[in-house]
């Protein structure tokens, strides 16, 4: 494979970039497509890519179709090929939805006859843009010229915690919650930290119960919070609108009066959180630089924790394990980390008392959330795309900077022609972009996107218009 010509070249292959060259052989079968990716299988990437049955969607199945033009469409998929009493209310297993994703890209391959897909295993180290191509490089030294790159690269790996000692902890600490290591030879009444208490936390304790461990789960971030459950409720009406507050003091007063007056008609808050699901993009957007700094720093935890809600079932055995003290949780800031012979000692002072505390442990696992911020990220191909120029971060590095299609900004913030971004790296200008929901509609509407200008493209190759006068 030396230098084949492409049409687009998609950089990761889980759910954005999966879904998204299913989008485009469905538009334009003759389109040439390859995906890039250290995986054997697509579709599954972090987020779908766990063997363990005890790991749900945190959304129910009616509401997970891959295709916006097709609601129903994981629901039917859900009762054809797992079970056929599956109701809209479900939660299912996240490696089943795996599977739903990679068969989404087989059926779209098989109805464009295979020929025009390339599965790539590999990892892409640099890219350069040529007159009319972009050249990339993969690690085993083979090239790809494509008239598109679009990077779907996910979420990456979290940084460390800057926590004096921790790092030096080489034997009991992990780094990355999803390392194959992370759970393994821990004694089977030890005992565990868990820094971070969002989903992955959760994430891991049900992994260390499905193993069987007896022992103790400490969980320790700054808040103490840990993600609500779902829970049934009448809906409620769309109440925001371009005359709200453009303030985050203002927006959070307007969502408790939302919710107070809900609580008196008989709805759950949690309908009023979702009543702002289609339109919290567009609040993000309408807020200044300020006002998104400031969510940030103040009510960016709470957000989440009422957001990005559990399974009922991963509630209540939550709330179980809480209850009976296996798990225990802790609000506070660690201060120290230091290894003995046998265990680890950590101490942190607690948010409520302001008292220094420590806790021994067999294991310190880090699950804090992932890093955005790409001048921290050890990626060749993002350096790559940074040395040269070609992207940059968004002020609030909380991903790359792209215009409204998701084309990247070079340094001087110009669009580009010819690299995109899909998924969780366009956070900075999305806000709300790492669930199926946003990424299904990015990834339809980027389909479209390209495919319109790859035909125009193809239109006037050989006239005398050039693509720019296009």
């Amino acid at each position: 494979m030396s230098n084949p010509q492409l049409s687009v070249v998609i950089v990761g292959g889980g759910f954005s970039g999966t879904v998204l060259a299913a989008q485009l052989q469905r538009r334009a079968p003759d389109l040439r497509v390859a995906i890039i990716d250290k995986a054997f299988s697509p579709g599954r990437g972090l987020a779908y890519g766990t063997e363990n049955r005890c790991h749900l969607l945190n959304v129910p199945a009616g509401n997970m179709s891959a295709l916006p033009e097709e609601p129903d469409h994981f629901l039917c998929w859900a009762r054809a090929n797992y079970d056929g009493s599956v109701q809209a209310r479900s939660f299912l297993p996240r490696e089943l939805y795996g599977r739903y994703v990679g068969s989404l890209l087989e059926q779209a391959i098989a109805a464009a006859d295979g020929g025009t897909f390339q599965w790539i295993q590999g990892a892409a180290l640099s890219l350069t843009p040529t007159h009319t191509k972009v050249k990339l490089e993969l690690s085993d030294g083979r090239e790809l010229l494509a008239d598109t790159v679009v990077l779907a690269m996910g979420n990456f790996p979290p940084a460390n915690p800057k926590i004096p000692g921790l790092t030096e902890c080489s034997k009991r600490y992990v780094p990355f919650a999803w390392s194959a290591a992370a759970l393994e030879d821990i004694p089977k009444n030890g005992s565990v930290l868990l820094i971070g208490s969002g989903l992955t936390s959760l994430d891991l304790a049900i992994g260390l119960k499905s193993k069987g461990f007896a022992g103790r789960i400490h969980i320790l971030s700054r808040r103490g919070l840990i993600p609500q459950r779902h829970q049934q409720t009448r809906p409620w009406p769309q109440f925001w609108d371009q005359r709200c507050p453009r303030t985050t003091r203002g927006l959070l007063r307007l969502i408790r009066q939302q919710v107070k007056t809900a609580s008196e008609a008989g709805v759950d808050w949690r309908a009023v959180v979702d009543a702002l699901r289609p339109v919290t993009q567009r609040i993000w957007q309408s807020l200044s630089l300020n006002e998104r700094r400031r969510f940030l720093r103040h009510v960016r935890s709470f957000w989440e924790v009422h957001r990005h809600r559990i399974a009922p079932e991963i509630g209540d055995l939550i709330a179980d394990l809480v209850d009976e003290g296996q798990i225990r949780l802790y609000a506070g800031r660690v201060t120290t980390c230091q290894e003995h012979r046998d265990r680890v000692e950590i101490k942190f002072t607690d948010r409520r008392s302001g008292v220094q505390r420590q806790i021994r442990v067999d294991r310190v696992i880090n699950c804090t959330g992932s890093e955005s911020d790409c001048r921290r990220i050890e990626d060749p191909l993002i350096t790559s795309l940074f040395a040269q120029g070609l992207a940059r971060p968004d002020p609030l590095f909380l991903g790359l900077d792209v215009d409204e299609e998701g084309a990247l900004f070079d340094c001087r913030r110009t669009p580009s022609q010819s690299l995109y971004a899909i998924g969780p790296a366009r956070k900075g200008c999305l806000w709300e972009t790492t669930a199926v929901p946003e990424i299904r509609a990015q990834a339809s509407q980027l389909a479209e996107h390209l495919v319109s200008r790859l035909s125009k493209r193809t239109r006037y190759a050989g006239g005398t218009l050039s693509e720019a006068a296009v």
